[in-house]
């Protein structure tokens, strides 16, 4: 059987081609949006992207180090932070299952066993917090039903699961007030709510000369861009006013930035060796100025 083209048949499925593999980097632009919120306390605070955990390539979304234990951080979506806090950030596409709740929960465990002398570090040392845009139904159900934890919801989009081994929080950021979490709140592709963009803007412009601003604003420009059914979405035009590039710039440098993201970070094994230990050293050197104890080991046990 033959398919026959008509008209401009072949050309739509080339442009859907195109859209689809421009990738968005929402990694980047969650890990910016975190540091945006938390800029009151940036000063308290130290970040570590995709922070390796061992030498098997596992790999924490994002490790915030709370420099000061005792310092009290009153932001809504940090009222659990402990010394070490995971992020399990999800894309705009996907939600927090139960095998990468538990996976994450793992790292914990793992990061714990790599920090500290023998029995220093516990979960009592060590928040988990999962990122995603759509509240992840199954999930809490199977925490609810299965494992009988109880989950409550301490402010819109800030869910806590109570009597978990780590402090564990889901951020649901569709569901966060504009008012405390902007940037949070505006990680979709779909930001059509035209108050929410120019609210968005007005902040941005006032910040747009720091480098984090700049990098966020780039993935949430590249991602409303695209054309869905013929339409832009009613926000295109400040969003490109915004930045002072063109819709084909954007998606251009969107999707060269895409490209060098999700190629593998790391080409070996002894590579990845190489980041394990610079990293420690790094980690080692940043709890060493705040008098935090610390005994990371980078080599593997014999047998």
């Amino acid at each position: 059987m033959s398919v026959k083209f008509q008209g401009n048949t072949s050309d739509v499925f080339l442009k859907q081609t195109n859209r689809k593999r421009t990738r968005v980097n929402w990694h980047e632009a969650a890990c910016c949006a975190l540091q945006i919120e938390l800029r009151d306390y940036s000063a308290l605070l130290e970040y570590m992207d995709e922070y390796v955990l061992s030498k098997n390539h596992y790999r924490i979304d994002l490790l915030v180090i709370k420099k000061l234990t005792n310092q009290v951080i009153s932001k809504n979506i940090a009222l659990i932070f402990k010394t070490f806090n995971l992020f399990e950030i999800k894309g705009v596409g996907s939600t927090v299952g139960i095998d990468s709740y538990y996976k994450t929960i793992g790292y914990a465990g793992l990061l714990i066993d790599q920090t500290g002398e023998k029995d220093q570090y516990s979960c009592l040392d060590v928040s988990l917090s999962f990122l995603s845009c759509h509240y992840p139904r199954k999930l809490m159900k199977h925490l609810q039903e299965e494992r009988q934890l109880s989950v409550e919801k301490i402010s819109p989009g800030v869910y806590h699961i109570n009597k978990e081994t780590f402090n564990t929080q889901i951020i649901v950021t569709k569901e966060l007030p504009p008012k405390d979490n902007l940037y949070l709140r505006c990680l979709t592709d779909k930001l059509h709510d035209a108050g929410l963009a120019a609210k968005l803007t007005d902040d941005y412009t006032q910040h747009r000369k720091q480098t984090i601003y700049s990098r966020y604003m780039h993935q949430i420009t590249a991602a409303n861009t695209k054309a869905k059914e013929g339409v832009h979405m009613v926000i295109d035009e400040w969003l490109y006013e915004m930045c002072g590039t063109s819709s084909d710039e954007v998606i251009a440098r969107a999707k060269k930035e895409s490209e060098e993201y999700f190629q593998p970070r790391i080409d070996s094994l002894s590579s990845d060796n190489r980041l394990l230990s610079a990293q420690n050293d790094y980690l080692k050197s940043l709890l060493i100025q705040n008098n935090i104890p610390f005994n990371l080991e980078t080599e593997c046990e014999a047998d």
